[in-house]
């Protein structure tokens, strides 16, 4: 696993976190070097979920233990507002890849609106892209923060934008949604 990704999940005891740990620990290029939580700490993942069959995953940490130069890649499974937090305090080299919706709205009056609480992280709000990563390959790769649609806008957009890149159906994607709602994933 020489050029495999060293990843850090930090929310890995919730539901979400459980089920990435089971995607990414079955991929050939990822190694998971830190899950952390505020709960269990010391305890091994397949504590919480029985599931997680993997040996050689890391024991259950704190956030404030992660040695930020053995890791590439930092997910965090957490509910909204913590992210922003954390983004503020890791090193530029980390891409953080958040599974809230902390970085889904480019306009921190809206994410008042919709979510309720302030974004205490309006500066990182324009360094980041809320996308699809299977239609927005060539995007990501130069941004620090990806931020990932929640589970109904995806099952919506999975099929729909290859109809309207291929010109299958026509549709004004700005009637659907606006701009600071649709991932960066169709050129309008």
């Amino acid at each position: 696993m020489k050029d495999s990704l060293k990843v850090a999940i930090i929310g890995a005891t919730g539901y979400v976190g459980l089920e990435l740990i089971k995607l990414l620990s079955k991929h050939p290029n990822v190694k998971i070097v830190y899950l952390c939580a505020k709960k269990t700490i010391g305890r091994p993942i397949n504590f919480i979920d029985k599931g997680i069959k993997k040996k050689n995953l890391p024991k259950i940490s704190e956030i404030k233990k992660i040695n930020w130069d053995k890791v590439n890649i930092l997910f965090t499974a957490l509910p909204n507002g913590e992210a922003q937090k954390i983004a503020k305090l890791i090193p530029r080299h980390i891409k953080l890849i958040d599974l809230s919706a902390d970085f889904r709205l480019n306009d921190f009056k809206l994410y008042k609106k919709w979510y309720g609480i302030n974004h205490n992280c309006k500066k990182l709000i324009n360094k980041s892209i809320y996308a699809i990563t299977e239609f927005s390959r060539n995007k990501i790769n130069n941004q620090n923060i990806i931020s990932c649609p929640g589970c109904y806008p995806t099952s919506i957009l999975l099929p729909l934008i290859p109809l309207i890149k291929k010109k299958k159906i026509f549709i004004d994607v700005d009637s659907i949604l606006t701009s600071s709602e649709f991932p960066d994933c169709i050129e309008k």
